[in-house]
């Protein structure tokens, strides 16, 4: 098969629209504190709230499906028209149930754009260069997270300022036009689609012996582990904020500070799945992420500038490893799944992605109601969903470094063996 990698096709535009991606999935963390305040939430509130919205990635499937079917093109094109118009819906989101109802179309569009721009951006990069591509991914997502924290740094503590916030973060919609003319189909999906193979394709066929251990496990591991990191990240923010007391600018500067410095993992995530592999990669710095995050909880109030810096420290060292993680995750979810399959496994994904979040939030919601403490809750919570999720996690994938992405996907079905003539 020739090199599917058109030298002129746009890898910056699918960079950029997995970076707004980020963005929006940012910014409703780092509003939490806000959105709680405003509509009078507790810990408990706000914990059942973000489980809720979760169930919106649902929609995510339906055009994570679509560009399996139709296309990447025409699945970017939908996520990214919708997702602007609903941020627009939450800013001006006059009570609680506008701003779900909202929310759960953003995190339809948002979860779409993020899967279908990931997978893209295996299908146009070289062979040898797949993990440089997820790095650059890696750093515009981290470079688009400064936008949110300007944001919430400006105007969160004003009254109102989260709706400020999510108004700003929407007018990206106004490049609609020119995003439409540009965002690519890749060249794989064509050649597919030219075979039969997309027309062919059904979800279930992720069940088949072929791919069963890998769709599986990985949906195991996706359940677990990002039940754990939903716990972790979602309240990083808001624990600085309302428990430790520091105020929203001080710990969006914390953030920013801390994120640049972390950035540097996404070079080293994509050294190391060069290196050592991406199974080794994806062990070691999950482990890391949870063992900075479970950490950054644990730093107490009340010791002057040292509890700032601390918490600037453990945040940079657990961006660091999560970026490092994430390189070689997204690597590992696009790489082993064939193209007719790719993205609707990336949708399969973001639907675990929903029930992760619930199983993280819902859990965590009952260890609150046990221990009383988000940082105690964070700690008992987090590692007893992880540890297993590793296991899983070995066991369910194989490498794939150095190896061609069709012989990695298994693209080609196996050969049926002629039957000699009666």
């Amino acid at each position: 098969m020739p090199e599917p990698t058109r030298p002129n096709e746009p890898l910056g535009w699918l960079l950029g629209l997995g970076a707004y991606a980020q963005g929006a999935l940012t910014l409703p963390m780092l509003a939490a504190p806000a959105v709680a305040t405003s509509f009078a939430l507790s810990d408990r509130d706000l914990a059942l709230l973000v489980g809720t919205l979760s169930l919106g990635s649902f929609g995510a499937l339906l055009l994570a499906r679509l560009a399996d079917r139709r296309g990447r093109q025409s699945a970017l094109r939908v996520s990214f028209a919708g997702l602007g118009p609903a941020l627009l819906v939450t800013a001006l989101a006059p009570n609680l149930w506008v701003y779900g109802a909202a929310q759960l179309f953003a995190r339809a569009f948002d979860g779409a754009l993020r899967a279908v721009s990931t997978v893209a951006i295996t299908e146009v990069a070289r062979e040898q260069a797949r993990a440089r591509a997820h790095a650059w991914l890696g750093l515009f997502s981290a470079l688009s997270n400064t936008v949110p924290l300007g944001l919430i740094a400006a105007f969160g503590d004003t009254p109102g300022g989260w709706r400020l916030a999510f108004a700003a973060l929407s007018l990206p919609m106004l490049a609609l036009p020119w995003v439409w003319r540009r965002v690519p189909e890749t060249k794989r999906f064509e050649a597919a689609e030219e075979s039969g193979r997309t027309r062919r394709a059904r979800m279930r066929d992720l069940l088949a012996p072929r791919y069963r251990r890998r769709a599986v496990g990985l949906g195991l591991v996706g359940l677990l582990r990002g039940a754990a990191l939903s716990a972790l990240g979602f309240y990083l923010f808001h624990h600085a904020v309302r428990n430790v007391g520091l105020e929203s600018w001080q710990v969006a500067g914390l953030f920013a500070g801390g994120g640049c410095l972390g950035i540097v993992g996404n070079p080293i995530g994509a050294l190391c799945s060069e290196r050592w592999g991406r199974r080794p990669t994806q062990v070691v710095f999950a482990s890391l992420t949870v063992l900075f995050g479970v950490g950054y909880y644990q730093i107490p109030a009340g010791l002057g500038i040292a509890t700032g810096l601390l918490i600037g420290l453990a945040f940079a060292l657990y961006v660091l490893s999560i970026q490092a993680f994430a390189v070689a995750d997204r690597l590992v979810d696009t790489e082993l799944f064939p193209t007719a399959l790719r993205s609707s496994y990336s949708g399969l994904r973001i639907i675990v992605e929903a029930g992760a979040a619930v199983l993280g939030n819902f859990g965590l919601a009952a260890c609150l109601a046990w221990l009383g403490r988000l940082e105690i809750a964070i700690a008992v919570w987090v590692p007893a969903l992880v540890v297993p999720a590793l296991g899983i996690f070995w066991w369910a994938t194989t490498e794939t470094r150095g190896m061609l992405l069709d012989e990695a996907a298994l693209e080609d079905p196996p050969e049926l063996p002629e039957r000699s003539p009666r």
